[in-house]
């Protein structure tokens, strides 16, 4: 086997046979729960930063009628908040319920809340795992609050649906 040969196998050997280590990188069934749940405490890190942002946007807009010099103050914000309050379904017969619960707004509160939920009960985990509290059973740990969370995203979903005065969004 000449030298170039040998570099070549070595090479295939170093990366586990033509480049299947790259492959495995982007496989989505080679990664554990650890990842996946950096991955989404990182996503939902951005959604709750871009909802602040939206939020102090449209909050904002009641001082730009002002200075917009629209007559009605209020008016542009009014209209935002009268669209976020319609339902997706309005007029097709759908029951209340339905129609409450396929509001732009509702839908709205319901991600907001399973990204607070979730990044919530996450951070919890990680701060166990710096107190060094839970580390062999990381797998464990992340169900138990993660079947939490679902629970506590469950019961505030059912306040805001039996307590309408719950829900700010678009009202």
């Amino acid at each position: 086997m000449s030298e170039t040969e040998q570099i070549v196998h070595q090479t295939q050997v170093e990366t586990d046979s033509h480049g299947s280590k790259f492959y495995r990188w982007f496989n989505p069934f080679s990664r554990g729960i650890g990842m996946y749940s950096w991955l989404a405490q990182r996503l939902t890190g951005l959604f709750l930063i871009m909802y602040v942002f939206i939020h102090f946007g449209i909050i904002g807009t009641m001082m730009l009628d002002t200075f917009l010099g629209f007559e009605t103050p209020g008016l542009l914000y009014n209209s935002i908040t009268s669209a976020m309050g319609s339902s997706l379904v309005e007029g097709m017969g759908f029951p209340d319920v339905v129609e409450s619960m396929l509001r732009f707004s509702f839908l709205i509160d319901a991600a907001l809340l399973a990204a607070l939920v979730y990044h919530g009960y996450n951070g919890i985990r990680v701060v166990l795992f710096d107190l060094g509290i839970g580390i062999r059973k990381q797998k464990q740990v992340f169900w138990i609050l993660f079947i939490l969370g679902i629970i506590s995203w469950i019961l505030a979903m059912y306040l805001i649906m039996i307590v309408p005065e719950i829900v700010l969004a678009g009202e």
